[in-house]
């Protein structure tokens, strides 16, 4: 393949050629996914492959004689899959933009050209096609003679290897001033472009500039969540599960120790969860204020809650949880939120738990 011909715009694209760039571009892309993983990177060799599928559905859309900017749109594709594979979106997302990337280049490829072009050389035909030289080859004719036939024919064997050898590098020399003279024709014609289009190449490289800055700063943040979301699980991590003991009463109501907070906990009715008695605000249901032995003593619950599954859990103050516990173990009801329990059995309840047994 010339490899000056990718990045021509004078010459011509057959479909296939186009289709064939086309689908190499994707697969560099998705190999680079593969090999640097998901980063930035992606983005810059998407830029960096753009050209040369930009040129081609360029020179696709001469060979068709459509408006040249139609080959700006198998561009935003590219991007956009660009973007998906660097930043770990949903891989349907991918793989229906690149089912957009396919059916955009299928209809550019099928599209019939237009005008007479004689010859395609690998899909391309245009001033970049290097033409071979051809080779006169000089022929022996035999002769009559015997020996004098004989040195002839050594004569033009010899001669004619001579003569080889000189077309050989005659050919030589012909071809590299050929490929010199297809670069230099190709700069030309890149040196020509820019001339005429600075404005463009001004903005495409400030848009791909700030593309790839864009890209590093989102790289960056990503990293930067990820980093914290690690610190968090390693404080998580390293701080105690919280582990209820619990100690089931007889009478319907559990009492339970979390980290030295009593709570006591009984199923109510259905109702939507939510706070029932705040001692921070004193605000909510006045029957949940206070927990009421049968002797008198009171206690103040901290917070009152109906939790989703239809139970109620007071929680107390760490201060009060040796005495509401000692209560509890000796006393013979209580009362709070409007409900009674009978403290029948409790002492053994709390006993038959370690975790209990030092209040006692």
């Amino acid at each position: 393949m010339q490899y000056q011909s990718l990045f021509c715009f004078s010459g011509r694209d057959n479909g296939v050629r186009f289709a064939v760039i086309s689908a190499s571009v994707y697969l560099v892309l998705l190999l680079g996914c593969m090999l640097f993983g998901q980063s930035a990177g992606l983005l810059v060799l998407g830029c960096l492959l753009a050209p040369v599928l930009g040129l081609s559905a360029y020179r696709r859309m001469r060979d068709v004689a459509r408006p040249s900017w139609h080959a700006g749109l198998v561009l935003i594709p590219l991007f956009l899959f660009s973007i998906t594979l660097a930043y770990a979106a949903s891989l349907v997302l991918s793989v229906v933009i690149l089912l957009i990337a396919v059916l955009i280049s299928l209809f550019f490829a099928r599209l019939s050209p237009v005008g007479k072009v004689n010859f395609y050389h690998q899909g391309y035909a245009g001033p970049a096609v290097i033409s071979a030289s051809r080779v006169n080859r000089r022929r022996v004719e035999p002769s009559l003679y015997g020996d004098l036939a004989a040195d002839n024919e050594y004569d033009a064997e010899e001669s004619h290897a001579y003569e080889g050898v000189v077309e050989e590098k005659h050919h030589k020399r012909q071809t590299s001033s050929s490929s010199r003279l297809s670069g230099s024709m190709a700069m030309r014609q890149w040196s020509y472009w820019a001339k005429e289009n600075r404005k463009l190449l001004l903005a495409v490289a400030t848009g791909l500039g700030v593309l790839v800055l864009i890209a590093g700063l989102l790289e960056l943040l990503s990293t930067d969540e990820e980093v914290k979301s690690e610190l968090v699980a390693e404080i998580s991590a390293k701080v105690p599960a919280q582990v209820r003991q619990e100690a089931k009463i007889p009478d319907g109501f559990s009492v339970l120790l979390e980290n030295d907070v009593l709570i006591i906990r009984w199923l109510g009715e259905k109702r939507p969860a939510g706070e029932l008695w705040s001692l921070a605000s004193a605000k909510g249901d006045t029957s949940c204020a206070k927990l009421s032995f049968n002797d008198g003593s009171n206690y103040r619950p901290i917070l009152v809650e109906h939790m989703p599954d239809t139970s109620i859990e007071a929680r107390f103050s760490p201060l009060d949880t040796q005495g509401i516990i000692s209560d509890i173990a000796i006393r013979g009801s209580i009362k709070l939120c409007g409900y009674d329990f009978s403290l029948k059995g409790s002492q053994s309840a709390l006993s038959k738990n370690t975790a209990f047994r030092p209040y006692l």
